[in-house]
């Protein structure tokens, strides 16, 4: 979100000075570990139109960052493995075609030819054409690169400490370096890192930092295009180009030091997501387990990110909370805090319901 931001203000405005401050190094926490998923099946009412206008622009991404993000549109598939979730799809499909989403649903034929080696007990499935997939580290990298050019200031190693208010409005950011930076504008874009900046301001912004597991398997024959889950299961499925499966779906790591990004995989998460990942694809069960990894996400009590303004103190904008399925919105996103950042007009309807009002009010104190 930082890097997508960065990018955009100096783009919008050429000339403009733009620092970003990353506290370890470009990647090196969720945006670097993320499963990459690139989908709008399955979102929130009120963060459907932010992804709808961010999945709009990621089939020409490449091109305006000049770089490569691995992004493929191989659509989405989300299975019913029983008759009572079956039956709910319909309704399902209906609430999200109401909003613009472009799904189908596809009975078990339909969906054993578009994803082959899904298991033959599936009852059916809801297909998303405009789903798709990225590759997490190239699309930091791209993204960086991409701000980098355009004269954004990245300074790794080095994250914000406190920031300066004076007379009701963001004043400057004191690094974590002992050095005060004067500026108009803060974006807080920290993750899971995000709440420590603003308590001391008085705005307690209710995050809950989790460590979300991901599984990579050994490399084996091209055989899934689209990403798959199942409705009623925690399973994000995707075969990537290397031929290795990535099986993610919010299973839970455990968290050994959270100022630190130390994690710690635990075992019957492993197992469990392997299990449920045979289950729904077996090829991916016959495969060995290469390697896995965490990152740490930042949850908010209703799973939807905070975007926008913080109230009552100009020039401070937070984007934060993404809960485990922010990558896909970068651009969009990005592209709202660069005209906020700048005063320009925003399209209220892609984050008005994201922003950190919607909490009880006691969440912003003065």
């Amino acid at each position: 979100m930082g890097l997508s931001t960065a990018w955009q203000l100096c783009r919008a405005a050429p000339g403009i000075r733009v620092t970003l401050l990353e506290r370890a190094g470009i990647g090196a926490a969720a945006s670097g570990a993320s499963a990459a998923g690139v989908r709008v099946m399955g979102r929130d009412p009120a963060e459907r139109a932010l992804t709808l206008a961010s999945l709009a622009r990621w089939p020409d991404l490449d091109r305006e960052l000049d770089g490569e993000t691995g992004y493929r549109r191989g659509g989405g598939l989300r299975v019913a493995l029983d008759e009572i979730t079956w039956r709910q799809a319909p309704a399902w499909v209906a609430e999200q075609r109401a909003d613009g989403v472009p799904v189908e649903v596809l009975d078990t034929a339909s969906a054993l030819r578009l994803a082959p080696g899904l298991s033959p007990g599936v009852w059916g499935g809801v297909f998303c054409a405009m789903d798709g997939q990225a590759e997490a580290m190239p699309t930091v990298e791209a993204f960086a690169q991409a701000a980098r050019r355009l004269g954004t200031r990245v300074e790794e190693g080095v994250g914000a400490d406190r920031i300066v208010i004076e007379h009701g409005r963001v004043a400057a950011v004191s690094r974590t370096d002992g050095v005060r930076v004067s500026c108009d504008v803060a974006v807080v874009a920290a993750g899971s890192w995000t709440g420590p900046l603003l308590t001391p301001l008085g705005v307690r912004l209710p995050l809950e930092p989790r460590a979300l597991q991901m599984l990579l398997t050994e490399a084996a024959p091209a055989a899934l295009d689209p990403v798959v889950g199942a409705f009623g299961c925690r399973l994000s499925l995707k075969q990537l180009a290397t031929g290795s499966y990535l099986i993610g779906g919010g299973w839970p790591a455990d968290i050994v030091d959270h100022a630190g990004n130390a994690w710690r995989l635990r075992d019957d998460s492993v197992r469990a997501s392997l299990t449920v990942a045979g289950e729904v694809h077996p090829p991916t069960g016959r495969c060995a387990l290469a390697r896995g990894w965490a990152a740490l996400e930042a949850f908010t009590p209703d799973a939807l990110p905070v975007l926008g303004p913080v109230p009552g103190t100009d020039g401070l904008l937070v984007a934060a909370g993404f809960s485990g399925h922010g990558f896909a919105l970068a651009p969009a996103a990005g592209d709202v805090l660069a005209r906020l950042a700048l005063g320009q007009p925003a399209r209220p309807e892609l984050w008005g319901g994201l922003r950190l009002e919607r909490f009880d009010r006691t969440s912003v104190t003065r």
